[in-house]
Parts: structure tokens; C-alpha cells; sequence
């Protein structure tokens, strides 16, 4: 568990929805060959997130299936964590 806060930031486009979804990432942020394995596969991935207003990084669960765009960046600072 990182207490240095988040290690970047995976923004997700799911099927359907007009917004991407922004998650914070902590630990070791996932490759892009990782991310596209995972959207290929259809799987559903275990990604370590942390939200606004908490101290505590918790496991999210993505089903990668449903995501039509990914893109990866470092964390950026003062940020509101997981949108949707």
C-alpha cells in the first residue's frame, strides 16, 4: 500500500456512457500492454484506487470488457480522485 498517494491515473471509456471514467491509481500503475491485454481478453482486472476525502486505497474491480478506450498517465497533484 502507497502512503506517497496515487502513482497515476487510468482514464476509461465504457461502452455507453458519454464521460470517462478517472481513477487514481496507487502501487504500481498497470503497463499499456497490461491495460490492452485485459480489454482484448475481456477480463475483469483488480485495480488498486484511491477516492476523495479518503485515506484508504481499496480494490476496484473493472470489467474490461465493456471499455472501448484507455489511456494512462502519471498522477497529477491536488487531484479529486475516482470520477465516473
Amino acid at each position: 500500500m502507497s502512503d506517497s498517494g496515487p502513482t497515476g491515473e487510468l482514464h476509461l471509456r465504457v461502452a455507453g456512457h458519454t464521460t470517462d471514467w478517472k481513477l487514481l491509481l496507487v502501487d504500481e500503475p498497470p503497463t499499456e500492454d497490461e491495460v490492452a491485454s485485459w480489454m482484448q481478453e475481456r477480463m475483469v482486472a483488480r485495480i488498486r484506487v484511491t477516492e476523495q476525502g479518503s485515506n484508504e486505497p481499496h480494490t476496484l474491480l473493472v470489467n474490461f470488457s465493456l471499455v472501448v478506450a484507455a489511456r494512462l498517465l502519471p498522477a497529477s497533484r491536488g487531484d479529486r480522485g475516482v470520477q465516473f
